[in-house]
């Protein structure tokens, strides 16, 4: 089939577009194997959370899609033996709409792990007994009718008419960058999330320590509840109930012994 371009390529491009192909061709040909592979073990596994294993074969299957598509019209260049004029075949274009809706579900699924994890450390406690299905059939349907959506409502041939989702996408990613890079917003926030976590009666948020921010004073209550362990022995130091002052008068001591320690051996020596 001819070329619908006004310029015929000369035979180089025609050589290395073909090489691109054959390598693209075997590249695929090597991932569909795995991807189904990656499917079958995600799909029987029983270790992880039926929520995250939800998320994964969502993943693998539109992963093992994309990979298909891709395959297929690779191989299409070469049954048309015209890697430029292949596109205008008929049935390419809806080849084309699934390669696409399996690229934009597969980016999807990162906004949906985020969602997941923030509520597997909200309700950290409980999370791992709660074995129902609820969330995955709240985020399944957007799942597939948004990255349907884009693929229908973006235009491939120039690019244009790029959806609103791509916007709110960045917008929210600058966001999270901002707050994780600044220490007082990071703080705020995680002040906020602590006042929901009450709220709502996770009162272990506030006590969680991978949540929080270094740049906050800690509280008395805090520094009264933490035990003081030797590091070498790991024995408790002091009573875990003790005042900041009991607590920096070991410290003090410790720190003037070791001089004299040191002082002790090179007069034995």
């Amino acid at each position: 089939m001819a070329s619908l371009n006004t310029t015929a390529p000369s035979e180089t491009e025609l050589f290395l577009l073909f090489l691109g192909g054959a390598v693209e061709l075997i590249t695929t040909l090597v991932g569909i194997p795995l991807s189904i592979a990656n499917l079958i073990l995600v799909a029987r596994t029983s270790v992880i959370h039926p929520n995250m294993k939800a998320i994964l074969i969502f993943q693998s299957f539109f992963i093992l899609l994309r990979g298909s598509c891709r395959f297929v019209i690779c191989l299409f260049k070469f049954f048309l033996w015209d890697p430029i004029g292949a596109k205008y075949v008929q049935f390419f274009p809806a080849l084309r709409k699934m390669y696409f809706i399996g690229i934009y579900a597969r980016n999807f699924v990162p906004h949906v792990l985020i969602v997941e994890r923030i509520l597997a450390t909200l309700f950290v406690r409980t999370y791992e007994k709660n074995r129902g299905h609820l969330f995955t059939i709240l985020w399944t349907p957007f799942a597939l009718i948004i990255p349907i959506y884009i693929s229908f409502s973006t235009s491939p041939q120039n690019g244009q008419n790029q959806p609103i989702t791509n916007l709110i996408t960045t917008a929210v990613q600058l966001v999270i960058g901002s707050i994780e890079c600044h220490p007082f917003l990071k703080r705020d926030l995680c002040q906020f999330l602590n006042c929901i976590g009450t709220m709502f009666g996770f009162n272990h948020l506030a006590n969680n320590h991978r949540i929080g921010d270094a740049t906050a004073a800690p509280s008395l209550s805090a520094v009264n509840g933490i035990a003081q362990r030797n590091l070498i022995s790991g024995k408790a130091m002091i009573n875990a109930r003790s005042k900041p002052e009991e607590h920096f008068a070991v410290l003090k001591e410790a720190w003037e012994k070791g001089p004299m320690k040191r002082q002790n051996a090179n007069s034995r020596k």
